[in-house]
């Protein structure tokens, strides 16, 4: 017996997976986007079949029959036909979903109790599916839906696992800020009393970093980047170039300690570009590659704390849910326009910092060394 969904509650990414399984089995055709994340009705992947591991010993099969406008369940281990169920089924709870779920406020809330209740009649107990070890160690671990599809201009078939992100809930985080990420600067100027005053700038449990910024430039303390506190950081981030780490140390002191203008990711770069910090011939296609092939490293599996092997882990694309109910993609033919889209839409966002233990001068081996932090979010608006 199949787990009920009803009153559980969830924010409004992890519905969204449940949506995009939903939509996709609904409509049968997955579209792809343009640069500006718009709809592109001459390019489509048809949506053969959807694989999910919904319990512990048990990988359930979505397959469409096109031809009689069915859903088949079927059990992937031993080809048992669970169900099969109208298409247009699927695209009714899809709306119902999306209506019910887009505009209820709250970080955490339950879906209508009819989709609920066709959960339980398509097995889906839990609207995040969990990763199957085995799925996981062939498609990926930042997979949130794996789905056969067929190309439209190819006609190609590919199995391909996509991350889902939503456009109708809090703008997603491209790559997540943790105590693992912080960049240490060394401090010249500084000294024990100095240490002292600038770390009590709080008022509560909130830093103060407006002053702290001030106090930096009234007292002459410089900085100067000399490491990242986690070694698989440092590691992880040479993986994606040799100079990754002395881009970033720029971005982020960018962001937090010279910068008061926009903290987008292409503004800061074309600042940047003027500044040419590390003198490199290029700086235009040098720094915009750079910092484009971060962001992919980070979308596609690279994190700060856990060792990375270069190699990405998401191998479709990228699924988003836009704000009207469309479902749209990016997927690995469309690369170029992908990494053009992460990075004129995406910024360095300002973090806790007690949450993620930045801001405070620390003195290790007679130095003053100060850790610096952020995050890199979606824009709300798409460009």
């Amino acid at each position: 017996m199949v787990d009920s969904i009803k009153g559980k509650k969830q924010n409004k990414g992890e519905w969204a997976e449940f949506y995009v399984l939903l939509k996709l089995l609904g409509e049968g055709k997955l579209y792809s986007a343009n640069k500006l994340l718009q709809k592109n009705y001459q390019s489509y992947l048809d949506v053969l079949r959807v694989i999910r591991h919904e319990l512990e010993t048990q990988v359930l099969e979505y397959i469409i029959d096109k031809d009689n406008s069915i859903v088949i369940i079927r059990d992937q281990n031993s080809n048992e036909v669970l169900s099969s169920i109208p298409m247009k089924e699927f695209s009714v709870n899809a709306s119902l979903l999306f209506t019910g779920i887009k505009d209820m406020k709250g970080s955490s809330i339950p879906a209508p109790d009819d989709v609920c209740d066709f959960a339980r009649i398509i097995y889906v107990s839990k609207p995040k599916a969990p990763s199957l070890k085995a799925l996981k160690k062939q498609f990926g671990g930042k997979n949130d839906i794996i789905i056969e599809v067929k190309n439209s201009q190819t006609s190609i078939v590919s199995v391909m696992g996509f991350s889902i992100k939503s456009k109708f809930g809090n703008s997603p985080t491209l790559f997540n800020a943790g105590a693992s990420s912080q960049f240490m600067y060394k401090l010249s100027g500084c000294n024990d009393d100095l240490m002292g005053e600038f770390n009590s700038f709080v008022d509560g449990e909130k830093r103060i970093w407006s002053k702290c910024k001030e106090f930096l430039s009234q007292k002459g303390i410089t900085m100067e980047f000399v490491g990242t506190k986690n070694a698989n950081y440092m590691n992880n981030l040479s993986l994606v170039r040799e100079s990754m780490s002395q881009i970033m140390a720029w971005c982020v002191k960018d962001r937090l300690i010279d910068s008061s203008r926009d903290y987008k990711v292409m503004e800061t770069i074309e600042r940047m570009i003027k500044v040419n910090p590390l003198n490199v011939p290029n700086p235009a296609v040098y720094y915009e590659k750079a910092v484009k092939d971060f962001l992919m490293a980070g979308f596609t599996g690279m994190t700060a704390a856990e060792p990375w092997d270069g190699k990405e882990q998401v191998n479709g694309g990228y699924i988003c849910v836009m704000d009207n109910g469309d479902v749209l993609c990016y997927h690995s033919n469309d690369r170029e326009a992908f990494r053009d889209y992460l990075y004129r839409n995406t910024y360095f966002e300002y973090v806790d910092s007690k949450k993620f233990k930045w801001s405070w001068i620390e003195k290790i081996k007679n130095e003053y060394l100060l850790p610096l932090n952020v995050s890199v979010r979606f824009n709300k608006k798409i460009r």
